[in-house]
């Protein structure tokens, strides 16, 4: 029995070497096992069917470990700089909105809406002062309100009438204009104290027309902003784009083998 269990064992190591030998020499192979599916099964397709509808682009999973898988669509949502800028531009917030930051889009609306409401109030303000002053003049100089100028309104709060204008005002500076002696222009205050209320009154006119410009260079500035921010936003979504950080992604874990076989999917947003 031990002779017999030797011979066996030694033609076992035999048949060993000479198969080595022949897989060497490529006389024969072993069939390599059928490589897993890379793309997830149809029990799963609802899933995808679901980051399809939200217009993101798609990952699967390589394998049944968990690791992260690669994009179908590589290019197909990337996004325009210079679009979200130039939306940004007309409207600020609107190439925020182009990218997905909804966060600053609020913002950059918000103070849009701000400074278009602060435009208006300080238009009308300052239509209002105009207004008043300018009847206030009528009223204690004597004038006519159509027709005159800004420069006209101007001369009213430093000269006490037409006359002392065209003596004093235009003495040394002859091309200022001239302004004819009839009723409507031929002004004359009634007192100091008149031609003082009315300068307060322009003054105050004349602020209101200064926070009319700053609202206005607040509108710009904020539209030059959100534009650039527009602008970085873009490339930065781009950026994560490329690095597979955003979007749908799909994982399977589990073991499709075994006594207890079982398969877990999670689908993930990445923003």
């Amino acid at each position: 029995m031990i002779v017999r269990r030797v011979d066996i064992l030694r033609c076992k190591s035999v048949l060993m070497v000479f198969l080595t030998a022949a897989m060497a020499c490529g006389w024969c192979s072993v069939p390599a096992a059928a490589p897993p599916p890379k793309y997830p099964t149809p029990r799963i397709t609802a899933l995808f069917s679901h980051a399809l509808l939200l217009n993101e682009p798609v990952y699967y999973a390589d394998n049944l470990s968990g690791l992260d898988g690669m994009r179908l669509d590589d290019a197909a949502h990337l996004k325009s700089p210079g679009k979200a800028a130039l939306l940004s531009l007309v409207l600020p917030g609107a190439g925020q909105t182009y990218v997905g930051a909804v966060g600053k889009s609020r913002l950059f609306y918000s103070a849009e809406a701000v400074a278009w409401v602060a435009y208006g109030g300080f238009k009308i303000w300052e239509r209002h002062k105009e207004d008043e002053f300018q009847s206030y003049a009528a009223e204690h100089a004597g004038i006519d309100r159509d027709g005159k100028s800004d420069y006209f309104w101007q001369m009213m709060t430093y000269y006490d009438s037409r006359r002392e204008y065209e003596i004093y005002g235009r003495a040394g500076q002859p091309e200022r204009p001239s302004y004819p002696d009839v009723v409507g222009w031929d002004w004359q205050w009634n007192n100091q104290a008149a031609r003082t209320e009315y300068r307060q009154l322009r003054n105050e006119a004349k602020g209101a027309a200064r926070k009319v410009t700053f609202t206005l260079g607040a509108l710009v500035l904020n539209r030059i902003v959100a534009a650039f921010d527009a602008y970085r936003e873009a490339k930065s979504f781009n950026r994560k784009k490329a690095m597979g950080q955003t979007g749908t992604k799909v994982r399977l874990k589990g073991s499709p083998f075994g006594e207890n076989p079982n398969v877990m999917v999670f689908l993930q947003r990445v923003f």
